[in-house]
């Protein structure tokens, strides 16, 4: 992969592995009964190895780091250890990120924040036992409780982020205000940093969309009635305190996610393991990598992007954030027209400090409004 190694590159790390496959859940990875532990430890080795190939090539750190899944809980802690001491090879990252699943965290990872991680993602997903059972949840509410319990314990020791994931857009039986609520309530003192709350989305081949299609369960909230849920919920947030700084996340000032900023900033990223995304810039170039494959093999698609495409992902994701999209970027760097920008701003954005920002009511329609800028 033909990265530019004297700019900043963030790194993703995909461990295909969870304890069992949740209904709604699209993204690669096998349930651990099914590998047999040595297959595990390989894959370990394997990542271990190309993050190392890449700091070969680097003379500084990674900027962020993220390990997700599946679930890297379901690693052993030695194995968690191993991808943080290559990751952390040229230094810390700024931002060093793994999620894990309630019923993974343990003590002993207390150890991996102490050296190397400074963040917690967990998927909590609900605290209430109906909304769990509809989305068809692998973990219980007990489990999910205690996972909370001994997150905040792990950020009261060690002083690392806390970030927590909830999904709402439910049907009428969830109250996704008094879920959050309840989330917070769990957490007594030591307050999440971070929240990221996103709406069900049922995604193709999944148990739980074919559920939906054979209307073996309830409808989901249509686009006027999620929009209703989502307004009550980002009010709710602010009175608590969290910026709503992009769609679907929520921060205490100075919180904000560093590494999915990357992202929604068009940055350069490398993507380790079957199913991740890497995009590099070089020489007025972008291209795009892709892995395929499984836990046992993988292989690397690159596509060369247009002009077009590249300037569509940047519009796209440029819209999503209350950073906004840099005009200076989109003139310089893609060509585009500014004398016809002022006619395709459409109400809930405007031009603050050279970026085109959404409010609240832009981020509701950030989808229409990079169409609209790139018709």
């Amino acid at each position: 992969m033909d990265f530019d190694f004297k700019k900043p590159l963030s790194l993703y790390i995909h461990i295909p592995v969870c304890n069992a496959k949740c209904d709604y859940c699209a993204f690669y990875s096998v349930p651990k009964s099914k590998i047999e532990k040595s297959a595990i430890q390989a894959y370990t080795d394997g990542i271990c190895q190309q993050i190392e190939d890449l700091t070969k090539q680097m003379d500084m750190p990674f900027y962020t780091a993220f390990i997700g899944g599946g679930n890297p809980g379901c690693l052993t802690v030695d194995q968690l250890e191993q991808i943080c001491k290559s990751v952390c090879k040229n230094g810390r990252p700024v931002e060093f990120t793994t999620e894990i699943n309630p019923e993974s965290l343990t003590e002993e990872h207390e150890r991996l924040f102490e050296k190397y991680l400074n963040r917690i993602s967990m998927g909590v997903q609900s605290l209430d036992e109906n909304a769990l059972s509809y989305m068809g949840r692998n973990v219980t509410l007990k489990q999910t409780l205690r996972g909370i319990d001994l997150a905040c314990k792990t950020k009261k020791n060690t002083g690392c982020s806390l970030s927590f994931d909830m999904i709402t857009c439910l049907p009428d039986f969830h109250n996704p205000v008094e879920d959050l609520q309840n989330l917070l309530n769990q957490c007594k003192e030591v307050q999440p940093d971070h929240l990221s709350v996103y709406a069900l989305t049922p995604e193709e081949g999944t148990p739980f969309y074919k559920r939906l299609e054979e209307k073996k369960t309830q409808d989901l909230p249509n686009s006027d009635e999620q929009a209703e849920i989502l307004t009550k919920i980002w009010a709710f947030l602010k009175d608590k305190g969290y910026e709503h700084y992009e769609v679907s996340n929520f921060a205490k000032k100075g919180k904000e996610s560093l590494h999915n900023s990357v992202y929604w900033n068009y940055g350069q990223y490398v993507g380790l393991g079957p199913g991740a995304h890497s995009r590099a810039f070089k020489n007025g170039t972008v291209t795009a990598y892709e892995v395929h494959g499984n836990i046992a093999s993988q292989s690397v698609e690159s596509t060369v992007l247009t002009k077009e495409q590249a300037l569509e992902e940047f519009v796209l994701m440029g819209l999503r954030h209350k950073q906004g999209l840099d005009l200076n970027r989109l003139e310089n760097e893609f060509g585009y027209n500014m004398k016809l920008l002022k006619d395709r701003i459409l109400d809930g954005y405007s031009i603050k400090n050279g970026r085109l920002v959404p409010d609240d009511n832009g981020l509701l329609i950030s989808d229409a409004a990079a169409l609209e800028i790139l018709h």
